[in-house]
């Protein structure tokens, strides 16, 4: 049940990237707003995000996770509420920053309990990759959920749909989170950071540069380029974002038994495959031609996501997990950030869209072919003979 708890922590911060951008068009004409209001509605709750992302898990690493993570979902449930009833856009981006500030108290705080709860290596693994698919499956419900919500009950549903969940999530997170002593002395020691935690976080910086950009500019495509609708966009989308929510947990099955290497090489191989398939894409094709730029990077991050987040955490101590959360974390959307900013500006000062979409396709490709060899030189492989052969003896008494 507290695995579950912490799955619907993590789906309620991703579902809150997502959610909201089908809501916008409306808001703007609701609250009499530019397109400068609209866009600070989204950047308010990731700035917020990723600027507090690294604080939030060296402060629960000092105080006690469970602190961190209950303030965490007290803040985000108040300042959903607060969005949910905003009477001007300025209060309704005040209150989205807030919830950006919820949403980095609790983030890093999910995964740190984890690393608590499960204290073998393998399940952990398998319990990381529950958890990536948790937060994978919000990306495509964001669209679905936002788009159902705004034509049945307006914009505000969107944030107040929040509130039913932390008002049972609220009380059972204070029953369920264990009461752990902080790492106090630990957490004030010099941190010794290997190839294996910086290779991890760089390979995870790589993947949402190349994936979220991939989403931006497949969104382009659909909607300005094929001219479809928002909501039939978010439906053609699925072949990318449903391979990230199913792979998640086996991934981490895989994981646990060969080590984070295999998973995250099959990931990137097929990432490298994806992104090539968009120098397919002329003036003349149809949607089909992006299914399979979609199954290659959909199935390669599914693959990959609990791999690599688990490779990050896997490599610092078990007292340090709020830090390799909170700079995992931050390395996603700080670089993914970045990639989004890149992509679209490539494709919005190429000679065309497609030749934007080429190029776009090389360098996706070369990127997560740098990625897969970082994967080999600093990515630890399977357990040694050795430690197989303890852990038989260690279940055998």
């Amino acid at each position: 049940m507290l695995l579950a708890l912490l799955c619907v922590g993590i789906f309620l911060i991703q579902l809150d990237v997502t959610v909201v951008n089908v809501a916008l068009p409306t808001i703007r004409v609701d609250l009499a707003t530019s397109l400068a209001g609209q866009q600070w509605v989204v950047a308010a709750y990731m700035i917020a995000l990723a600027v507090l992302l690294l604080p939030s898990g060296a402060l629960g690493d000092r105080i006690g996770h469970r602190r961190v993570l209950l303030t965490g979902l007290g803040v985000f449930g108040a300042a959903s509420l607060a969005c949910g009833t905003a009477p001007s856009i300025e209060l309704l981006v005040a209150a989205r920053a807030v919830q950006g500030i919820g949403a980095a108290l609790l983030l890093p705080g999910t995964l740190a309990v984890i690393t608590d709860l499960y204290v073998d290596s393998a399940a952990r693994a398998r319990a990381v990759g529950i958890w990536s698919g948790a937060g994978a499956l919000a990306l495509p419900s964001g669209p679905l959920l936002g788009g159902a919500l705004v034509a049945g009950l307006g914009w505000r549903a969107v944030f107040l749909i929040n509130l039913p969940i932390i008002a049972v999530g609220l009380p059972l997170a204070w029953r369920l989170v264990p009461r752990r002593q902080a790492h106090q002395e630990r957490a004030r020691t010099r941190l010794r950071i290997g190839k294996d935690f910086v290779g991890a976080n760089v390979i995870a910086g790589l993947m949402n540069f190349v994936g979220l950009g991939t989403v931006l500019v497949l969104t382009l495509y659909l909607q300005e380029h094929l001219s479809q609708k928002a909501f039939r966009a978010g439906l053609e989308l699925i072949p990318l974002f449903l391979p990230l929510a199913v792979l998640g947990p086996i991934s981490g099955r895989i994981t646990a038994r060969s080590g984070p290497r295999l998973p995250m090489s099959i990931g990137l191989g097929l990432g490298v495959i994806g992104s090539l398939f968009l120098l397919r894409v002329n003036d003349h094709s149809g949607y089909a031609a992006v299914v399979p730029v979609q199954l290659g990077l959909g199935i390669g991050m599914g693959f990959l996501t609990a791999a690599v987040v688990h490779a990050a955490i896997a490599a610092l101590p078990k007292e340090r997990a709020g830090f390799a959360s909170g700079v995992n974390n931050t390395s996603r959307q700080a670089v993914g950030a970045l990639g989004i900013g890149v992509y679209g500006a490539v494709v919005g000062h190429a000679h065309s869209f497609v030749s934007g979409l080429h190029v776009l396709g090389w360098l996706g490709g070369v990127l997560w072919a740098v990625a897969l060899g970082i994967t080999w030189l600093t990515v630890q492989g399977g357990q040694s003979t050795g430690q197989m052969v303890r852990k038989m003896v260690e279940r055998s008494r």
